[in-house]
């Protein structure tokens, strides 16, 4: 198959996924992804011009998608294991991925690092230079049917220098990467503490060594094809375990699947760690801690970090559950949630007349400014957004806020 990692193990250089590309489409008009640089490059001008494709993509999202698959799988059907169809007959949801980076273009860093994240994620399909010049290809088709008449000669030129640039910082990270591409481990435990609440333990056949904080894409049996983030809920043991917190979500493909079908002994397939939460580690601020649900997994993992300074900041944790029984079946799973000197929890539970969750942020807000807080946001990524910005109009500084949404990867599906 075409997408089949290399027998050795080890992903092809730069130098090799060059090579994969077909002469002649180098002298075709296209995105081009090797001998550009990257999206630190680009001129602010190119980036506001492809910013006013913003609306025109939200307005068109299922078009896009469309169009950008049927050209892709045209172009290159062995990439259909690639992109399965959910329970709705969508693939991966493409538009969500750019939105989310036509949100950036004024936050060239954090986009780097985010793109750098992507790239060593597609490793464990075995993802080469000539893969992401076909899907550029099939990108501008799909945006210039979209945009119509105001498809430009100036605008396809911008979206193909942004696309060459993306896929530069993408290739350049995953060629960087010496680790393995992917890993494979058993289930070991499984049990439920809630309704639609899992605690999956794992044990990876070769340890991977994953800082706190991070995430994982995972494949299973029961899923083939299809993978979710999953984030471990302490940091990296020698004897490869990891322990997942995982909620069936009412209208996901993989999740219910993970919480109800999941069976000890199953063989699972897991990604590279991902995300920037680690980096948080450095500080030497105090902290606020903000969780909903499965959000409490990463921000278990960093406070079991956190315990083993001399003196650990002073942490205040509030964490969003629908129920008292569910809040404590979420602490189960959760073992670095406990009794600290230095850790204050605070429920948020909804009140007893009103079915919606009580706001996480205002909780917070309520009692206290944390302006001079380092604060952490864990949980679907509206939560993430809507978070940050009653945040930064509360006064607190955007740089002392910290999320790790990545957007959507190949064939992840919740």
């Amino acid at each position: 198959m075409l997408m089949q990692r290399p027998t050795t193990g080890t992903p092809p250089t730069q130098q090799e996924q060059e090579k994969t590309t077909h002469p002649s489409s180098r002298s075709r008009r296209g995105p081009r992804t090797h001998r550009d640089r990257g999206v630190n490059a680009l001129d602010p001008a190119l980036l506001d011009r492809i910013g006013r494709s913003r609306p025109r993509i939200e307005q068109q999202t299922a078009e896009l998608a469309d169009q950008f698959y049927a050209a892709l799988l045209t172009r290159a059907p062995g990439l259909r294991p690639l992109f399965p169809l959910d329970f709705h007959g969508r693939r991966a949801p493409l538009p969500d991925t750019l939105i989310w980076l036509l949100q950036r273009l004024d936050h060239r860093d954090e986009l780097t690092r985010r793109l750098a994240d992507l790239g060593r994620d597609h490793r464990k399909h075995g993802i080469t230079a000539a893969h992401y010049e076909t899907a550029g290809h099939a990108l501008l088709e799909a945006l210039a049917h979209i945009h119509g008449p105001t498809w430009t000669p100036a605008l396809a030129t911008a979206w193909t220098k942004a696309y060459a640039a993306a896929t530069h910082d993408m290739l350049a990270a995953a060629t960087a990467e010496r680790g393995p591409a992917l890993w494979l481990g058993r289930v070991v435990e499984h049990h439920r503490p809630g309704r639609d609440l899992a605690c999956i333990v794992m044990q990876t056949f070769e340890p991977i060594f994953h800082e706190p904080g991070q995430y994982l894409s995972v494949e299973t049996p029961q899923r083939p094809g299809q993978w979710r983030y999953l984030s471990p809920t302490e940091p990296a043991r020698s004897d490869g375990v990891l322990r997942f917190c995982v909620r069936a979500l009412r209208h996901g493909l993989v999740s219910p699947a993970l919480v109800e079908q999941t069976r000890v002994g199953d063989t699972w397939r897991l990604g590279p760690p991902l995300g920037r939460l680690p980096d948080l580690l450095r500080t030497r601020r105090n902290l606020l801690l903000l969780g909903a649900g499965t959000g409490i997994a990463p921000l278990s993992a960093l406070i079991t970090a956190f315990s083993t300074r001399e003196t650990p900041p002073q942490t205040h944790l509030y964490l969003r559950a629908r129920s008292q029984t569910e809040l404590r079946a979420l602490l189960a799973t959760a073992p670095g949630i406990r009794q600290r000197s230095w850790l204050t929890l605070t429920s948020v539970i909804p009140a007893a007349d009103d079915e919606r969750p009580s706001s996480l942020v205002g909780a917070a807000l309520h009692d206290g400014t944390w302006r001079h807080h380092d604060v952490v946001v864990c949980g679907p990524p509206s939560l993430q957004r809507a978070a940050t910005d009653q945040l930064i109009a509360a006064g607190v500084p955007a740089d002392q806020i910290h999320s790790d949404p990545l957007p959507t990867s190949t064939a992840i599906q919740p």
